[in-house]
């Protein structure tokens, strides 16, 4: 997904922002874009990993979703 930066956002919707709610809208669906490339990035890079807690020795783990592969994701420097 090719993501514009806030500059080329800008450029193609300056005569939208004509008005605070009209730049507030455009502001919005440029989170909007860079939320959904951030979910598809998490979709793709999400990891899971044993989780040994607890009662050591035991012969059971669970298995839970490594937060730090969500958190890292989706770098802020792809904002731009």
């Amino acid at each position: 997904m090719n993501i514009p930066t806030a500059e080329e956002f800008y450029d193609t919707n300056s005569d939208y922002m004509d008005s605070p709610s009209n730049t507030i809208n455009l502001m919005i669906e440029f989170a909007k874009l860079h939320v959904e490339a951030a979910k598809e990035e998490i979709s793709k890079k999400a990891r899971t990993k044993s989780d040994w807690s607890g009662n050591t020795g035991s012969e059971y783990c669970d298995t839970i979703v490594d937060k730090d592969s969500i958190l890292n994701s989706y770098p802020l420097t792809n904002i731009k």
